[in-house]
């Protein structure tokens, strides 16, 4: 395919215009104003993260819990069947309590594999969560340097000695 010396003009005039637009905008300074702005959309996109993560961490746990009670109320129930006897689970019993065994048998990964998966959904939740922090502590020395924020009626300024204050 052959291009037109007109399309190939304007290609080159094109890619001349957006490079000075790029070196323009990396030769000016954005005002903090606007870092903040943008700090500030993405703080709070990475706390609706942290939210909803925290909403996820909560019913996988409550639903681990009602897991562990079910299993342990198993246990329990494979428990009083094994103390019926000396000798062992009794004859007439021992269908119910097999059926017990399995049960709770089955139970066993499927809480091994929740357990697993909510200390991997903790672990992502708390990342998020040190990231917001970090960008909001990043944000906060940005509006101290710009002079960006109000001072705080009746806040005590930090000593400059670095010693915690009384």
């Amino acid at each position: 395919m052959r291009l037109t010396r007109g399309f190939k003009l304007t290609f080159i005039f094109s890619a001349i215009a957006i490079a000075a637009m790029i070196l323009v905008d990396y030769i000016t300074p954005v005002p903090p104003e606007d870092r903040l702005r943008v700090l500030r959309e993405e703080m709070n996109d990475l706390r609706a993260a942290a939210d909803s993560c925290r909403s996820v961490v909560d019913r996988e746990e409550a639903e681990l819990l009602a897991s562990d009670a079910y299993l342990d109320s198993l246990r329990g129930e494979l428990e009083r069947y094994e103390k019926m006897d000396p000798r062992g689970v009794p004859g007439d019993s021992y269908e119910v309590y097999i059926e017990t065994f399995n049960e709770y048998n089955a139970g066993i990964p499927a809480r091994a594999t929740a357990g697993d998966t909510l200390q991997v959904h903790w672990k992502a939740c708390r990342e998020i969560t040190e990231s917001h922090n970090q960008l909001a502590d990043s944000a906060r020395t940005l509006a101290e340097e710009a002079g960006l924020l109000r001072e705080t009626p009746g806040r005590i300024p930090a000593p400059d000695n670095g010693d915690p204050p009384p």
